[in-house]
């Protein structure tokens, strides 16, 4: 008796009759089956214990013998698995991130299998191969079918499909009150992961994209959009550096940006920083939770009289300007295209003369191919003895490397930073359980003169509220004719 025959007779339902409806398993030979099957583990599972969360790489296969599972994520309807169910079949070959969190709602036994044991038994055997091949391909043809199906109704609908990548809680409510109060004709998609080649797809059927800073945008996602029939991607930050706008040029797919949704957000926080970290109030707040009442250590500066130099002086620039001059301090500034409407609360000076003689230097530059690591070691050099640095622009443009050396050494004093050159890999999520394996971010992270947050400058209210109608006022303009250049807020150096 094989395993399977084994195993069916010890559930209350027909294990046999259900993996041959929903699986690939039905159309391998005998000899191909009971080499997969025996693969499947039995592991049992108590009550509220997590098997896979969203967002988390899914690793393995589950199909429920005895009890239930519940999966639930924030974007859909929570859905109950019942004995026989079975789940992960699409993410756990490529690891790809779990949709939905899965957990016991019982004690519950469950079959695994493993994607690496998968992995190799289809390295090893070559007619199993062929026919996981066969059955995706398959199953692809029946989702394309459906999907082409759900476009076309929504089509005739009026309502505009937008694909929402790295979707936030935060994001989906603003955007949906937004949608709402302003009775745009929209349809949204929110996915929680990030666009990258291997989630492009899940853009099938969607006229528009919304993608956000730490999307990748490069040329094979942007063919890939194109094939899924993407005409506009709508950028609900100010920076674009991560689209390839010469791709998105050859596939006639428009890009639009939100170029001013809420400088005076970014400004306080840039503020905020220089002011936790003169007054130490990180190291405050860590004292007084245990019980640490002393001051020593704590002494900071009176930001009354002290020079702030502005490395950029846009909207951003300018409305940090207006606070400091309210706080009494010398603003000085540098930009290649000097801002007249604020010539008067602030003086321009060269780059050399900004990092001569600044207390405190505040980034607000785009980042360019030009301003890119435009902080390195010879910029530190020019700076004043203990100066604070503070970057809530783009991490780029700062060589972090550099700057551990200048805190180590003590030619900066401290540094107040809301983006990192590489946060891709950790910001918006949480890594409390995972290992940080880039050892300047650690190392920054576990300074006493640093402080880091995790790119959130512009989430007020306010900015999320602005963001969005910006964001849906393109897609209204483009859906009625609009594209290109002609688009309000386009990123107008695609079209030159």
């Amino acid at each position: 008796m094989s395993k399977l025959q084994e195993l069916d007779k010890k559930v209350d339902f027909s294990l046999v009759d259900s993996l041959n409806k929903d699986t690939f398993l039905s159309s391998l030979s005998e000899k191909d089956r009971e080499l997969v099957v025996a693969k499947f583990d039995e592991k049992v599972f108590k009550k509220g214990e997590v098997l896979t969360k969203a967002g988390e790489p899914q690793t393995a296969m589950f199909i429920v013998l005895k009890g239930g599972l519940k999966k639930s994520h924030k974007a859909e309807e929570m859905r109950h698995l019942k004995a026989g169910a079975i789940t992960g079949m699409f993410h756990f070959l490529t690891k790809d991130p779990a949709f939905s969190t899965i957990e016991a709602e019982e004690d519950t036994t469950v079959w695994i299998l493993q994607s690496d044991t998968f992995n190799q038994l289809l390295q090893d055997s070559p007619t199993l191969n062929q026919s996981y091949i066969q059955y995706l391909n398959k199953v692809v043809r029946q989702h394309a079918k459906a999907l082409n199906s759900v476009r076309s109704a929504l089509h005739t609908s009026g309502s505009t499909q937008i694909a929402f990548f790295d979707a936030k809680p935060y994001d989906s409510e603003a955007f949906q009150k937004i949608a709402k109060e302003g009775d745009y004709k929209v349809t949204f998609n929110f996915i929680n992961h990030r666009l990258n080649k291997s989630v492009a797809s899940l853009a099938n059927g969607h006229e528009v994209v919304c993608a956000f800073v730490n999307d990748i945008l490069d040329k094979e996602v942007i063919e890939l959009l194109a094939q899924n029939g993407v005409k506009l991607i709508i950028m609900r930050c100010a920076g674009y550096d991560n689209v390839d706008l010469q791709a998105c040029k050859e596939h006639d797919i428009s890009v639009t940006r939100v170029p001013a949704y809420s400088p005076f957000a970014v400004a306080e926080f840039a503020v905020t920083l220089m002011m936790a970290l003169n007054r130490k109030v990180h190291k405050a707040w860590n004292r007084v939770r245990d019980f640490n009442f002393s001051l020593d250590g704590l002494v900071g500066f009176d930001m009354h009289g002290r020079t702030v130099g502005l490395f950029g002086t846009g909207q951003i620039g300018k409305c940090t300007a207006n606070i400091l001059n309210g706080f009494g301090c010398k603003v000085i500034a540098y930009d290649v295209k000097p801002n007249p409407d604020i010539a008067k609360v602030l003086t321009y000076v060269s780059a050399d003369e900004l990092f001569a003689q600044s207390d405190i230097i505040s980034i607000h530059v785009p980042l360019l191919p030009s301003t890119k690591h435009i902080i390195n070691a010879d910029a530190f050099k020019k700076m004043k003895e203990g100066a604070i640095l503070i970057n809530t622009s783009r991490g780029p443009i700062v060589n972090h490397k550099d700057l551990l050396e200048a805190l180590q050494s003590g030619k900066i004093g401290g540094a107040g930073l809301d983006v990192y050159e590489g946060e891709q890999a950790y910001f918006y999520e949480n890594k409390s359980e995972s290992n940080i394996t880039d050892d300047v971010l650690s190392r920054l992270v576990s300074s006493h003169n640093v402080i880091i947050t995790s790119h959130q400058a512009f989430l007020t209210s306010d900015a999320l509220r602005n963001i969005a109608t910006s964001a849906l006022d393109s897609v209204k303009e483009f859906t009625s004719g609009k594209k290109g250049d002609q688009l309000t807020n386009a990123v107008v150096q695609q079209y030159k």
